[in-house]
C-alpha cells in the first residue's frame, strides 16, 4: 500500500459517510418515509447521496413544502435519523482517533472544521449521539449555504470561516479535504483543496473518476504527523 505526506493549513471533512458511518441510519428512515408516502428509493439512493436533505425533500416530497418552504421538512427528517434510527450507526474506523489527534495541535489553534449536507439537527446530533469528541467551532450545515454539493460554496465558506476564527484577513490557501461521495469529491476539488476518499459508500473507481487524489478505505489509514504553526501534516496510507 502505497504512502504519502501531505501538508496542509486546514482539514474540512464531510460527515455522514466521511466521519459516521451513517448509511444504515438514513436508509432506514427513506425506508420508513417509503412506507408513508411512497418513493422510488432505488432513484432517491443514487441520486440523494451526498446532496443537502432539502434539496432532496424539495425533489421527492414538494407536498411537504411550508409555505414553498421545505426547512422544517428536511429537519424532521434528519432528526429522525439520529433520534430514531441513530442506533444503527457508529463512527468511520479511525474518526475519533484522527479528530482528537487534530484537537491536540501545538499552536492552540483548531485548524478543522466541519462542512456537510444534513441540517444543523444531523451535524451535531451525530457528535451528541455518537462521536465521543469535542465538537469543532466551525459547522458548516445547508442552512449556511444558498448552493450545495458539487458547488464549491460549502468547502469555500468553511475555509473563510477558519481563516476569521482564526484572525486571518486572507484564506488559507492549502486545504484537505476528508470526502465519500462524488458531489462532495466535486465540490472540494472545485474548492482548491486536496480531497482524500473514503470507501464507505462508494468504490474507488467512483471515486477515481470524480476525481479524488487519494483514496483510503477508513481513517485509520491518516495519522498526523505535526499540529504546528507551520501547518498540519499528514501521512496517508492509500488505495
Amino acid at each position: 500500500m502505497p504512502s504519502s505526506t501531505i501538508t496542509t493549513d486546514i482539514i474540512l471533512f464531510d460527515l455522514d459517510g466521511t466521519l459516521v458511518e451513517s448509511t444504515a441510519s438514513v436508509e432506514k428512515t427513506w425506508e420508513d418515509y417509503h412506507e408513508k408516502y411512497g418513493i422510488d428509493l432505488t432513484d432517491l439512493y443514487q441520486k440523494s447521496h451526498g446532496a443537502r436533505t432539502i434539496d432532496t425533500f424539495t425533489k421527492y416530497f414538494p407536498q411537504l413544502a411550508i409555505d414553498g418552504d421545505m426547512t422544517a421538512a428536511a429537519k424532521l427528517f434528519d432528526m429522525s435519523i439520529v433520534n430514531d434510527n441513530g442506533h444503527l450507526s457508529k463512527p468511520i474506523d479511525g474518526a475519533v482517533e484522527l479528530m482528537k489527534s487534530l484537537n491536540n495541535s501545538a499552536d492552540g489553534l483548531q485548524k478543522w472544521a466541519i462542512c456537510t449536507s444534513g441540517t444543523p439537527a444531523l451535524a451535531h446530533g451525530w457528535f451528541t449521539k455518537v462521536l465521543p469528541v469535542e465538537e469543532p467551532k466551525i459547522f458548516v450545515t445547508a442552512v449556511d449555504v444558498t448552493q450545495g454539493k458539487p458547488h464549491p460554496e460549502p468547502y469555500l465558506k468553511g475555509a473563510a470561516l477558519l481563516s476569521a476564527e482564526h484572525g486571518l484577513t486572507k484564506e488559507y490557501e492549502r486545504k484537505i479535504v476528508f470526502e465519500d461521495a462524488p458531489a462532495g469529491i466535486k465540490a472540494g476539488k472545485a474548492a482548491g483543496a486536496i480531497v482524500v476518499g473514503i470507501l464507505s459508500s462508494f468504490d474507488k473507481p467512483v471515486l477515481d473518476e470524480a476525481g479524488a487524489d487519494y483514496v483510503v478505505k477508513d481513517l485509520t489509514h491518516v495519522k498526523v504527523v505535526k499540529n504546528d504553526k507551520d501547518g498540519i501534516v499528514l501521512e496517508v496510507d492509500h488505495e
